[in-house]
């Protein structure tokens, strides 16, 4: 059975704060000088959150698809309505504001697209600073390694 896309989403953005959490844990139990001087470890964490950090543009893309064909669908729907009303011969702001009431739920619909979208851009901005964070580190152990 294939999964949603929310359900891919979630397994994602799961896998991600799995990495994020065990990075923490092995920096709370005294282990950051281990990862700071270790790039094997540092590289293995670098590319598991770099892979699925990079997902999540995949899942942006797809609901900008789905917010752009919300957005039409809820316009056409609403012009509809407001051509509909014209036609019985009401005012146009009776019209418009009919038709505004009959899509409420569409630009509901709408507003939840807008805010996943801008939960993904807020999950990829937190682990891609991570992803720096650790790259950042790998630099400065070259750095080190060419030093000494």
């Amino acid at each position: 059975m294939a999964l949603t896309q929310e359900e891919q989403l979630a397994n994602v953005t799961s896998t991600l704060r799995v990495a994020h959490g065990e990075l923490l844990k092995m920096e709370r139990e005294g282990f950051d000088k281990a990862i700071r001087d270790n790039p094997a470890l540092i590289g293995e964490y670098l590319i598991k959150l770099r892979l699925n950090c990079n997902l999540l543009f995949a899942f942006m893309n797809k609901y900008l698809v789905l917010l752009s064909e919300a957005q039409r669908g809820t316009a056409e729907k609403r012009q509809g309505i407001y051509e509909a009303q014209l036609a019985e011969k009401k005012s146009p702001n009776m019209s418009k504001e009919h038709a505004e009431n009959m899509t409420r739920i569409d630009s509901a619909n709408v507003k939840v697209i807008e805010n996943k979208i801008q939960q993904i851009k807020n999950e990829y901005s937190r682990y891609d600073g991570i992803c720096t964070a650790l790259q950042s580190r790998m630099r400065e152990y070259d750095t080190e390694r060419r030093m000494s």
